[in-house]
């Protein structure tokens, strides 16, 4: 089935989630980008993801839009590499060294530049799932979860220049239900980005707080930027580290 869509002269976008626990549909406005409409497909351990997904995608209500464009966004663990290091060859065996225990072919592995921070995202999509997707909608982009966070947060250090006489460094952190993502930049530059398993607060707090140890970050000088945490988390963070919002 080819999606084309309806006649209306309004144009929407698709998003396509792709998650460790099933995939989610949203219908975007193309004019603002707000939500219209949003679909959940859980994956249980009896149902092929391939399977859920090619089912997913003949719900009728998805001919009822104009899609000007669709993207698949793949949640999961990515790596970073910088622009002038990468090489396509090299992506399985670095991927591999940074995720020993995942299992990947030369065929899924996909990267994603990041033009504005000269680097290169870094990660896997299952071929199956791509072939799927591209049946319906055969221009599909696919883009890393981790990729789109970290454009965010680049866009949002642009909007918080630090003066020369300044020694900081911004840190940002999204959390989501299951994992967080942070990155580290000083004056502008990207220094650290990495995502972390954690589905409590007790967790992220750990690691978080062992990130910044490990980085040398200051509780004090250094400001941390939250999204997406918790009352509690935010309470537990002010006790060791000074700088929040």
């Amino acid at each position: 089935m080819l999606a084309t869509g309806s006649n209306s002269f309004t144009s929407y976008r698709l998003s396509i989630r792709l998650g460790a626990d099933g995939f989610s549909f949203s219908v975007l406005n193309g004019l603002d980008g707000s939500v219209v409409q949003t679909d959940r497909f859980p994956v249980s351990k009896q149902a092929a993801a391939a399977d859920v997904l090619r089912q997913a995608l003949q719900k009728p209500y998805l001919m009822d839009y104009r899609f000007q464009s669709t993207e698949l966004v793949v949640e999961g663990s990515a790596t970073i590499v910088p622009l002038e290091h990468f090489n396509k060859s090299d992506m399985l065996a670095f991927y591999r060294l940074c995720f020993p225990s995942q299992q990947a072919s030369v065929a899924d592995m996909q990267y994603q530049i990041l033009s504005s921070l000269e680097a290169v995202m870094i990660f896997c999509l299952d071929g199956d799932i791509l072939r799927i997707v591209q049946e319906c909608y055969p221009d599909v982009k696919v883009c890393c979860a981790d990729a789109k966070q970290l454009e965010h947060f680049a866009a949002q250090q642009g909007k918080r220049p630090v003066p020369e006489d300044v020694e900081q460094r911004d840190i940002y952190v999204h959390f989501d239900e299951q994992r967080f993502f942070i990155a580290v930049f000083r004056r502008g530059k990207l220094q650290y980005a990495a995502s972390q398993d954690a589905s409590n607060d007790n967790d992220r707090t750990f690691l978080l707080l062992g990130i910044w140890k490990a980085l040398e970050l200051h509780p004090q000088k250094d400001a941390l930027h939250l999204e997406g945490a918790t009352k509690d988390l935010k309470k537990t963070l002010a006790e060791y580290l000074l700088n929040i919002d």
